[in-house]
């Protein structure tokens, strides 16, 4: 396993968590200007998750394109 697979899976969990924290309701959301704080912000969460579904595919890309040992 190639390490920039590693690190384009780790960037995809990271942004899966910053995912579902946004979609918890009640707890204060860092970068959350628009309505109230402690609301669910859906376009936030999809955008995290758009983002790692692209960490993902980059890190395939990318492991792909490596020179074998």
């Amino acid at each position: 396993m190639s390490r920039t697979y590693l690190i384009g899976g780790v960037v995809a969990l990271v942004c899966l968590a910053i995912g579902v924290y946004y979609l918890i309701p009640g707890i204060d959301h860092v970068l959350a200007f628009s309505g109230s704080a402690t609301a669910p912000h859906l376009k936030h969460a999809l955008a995290f998750f758009a983002l790692a579904v692209i960490a993902l595919v980059g890190a395939r890309f990318a492991a792909n394109a490596e020179p074998g040992p």
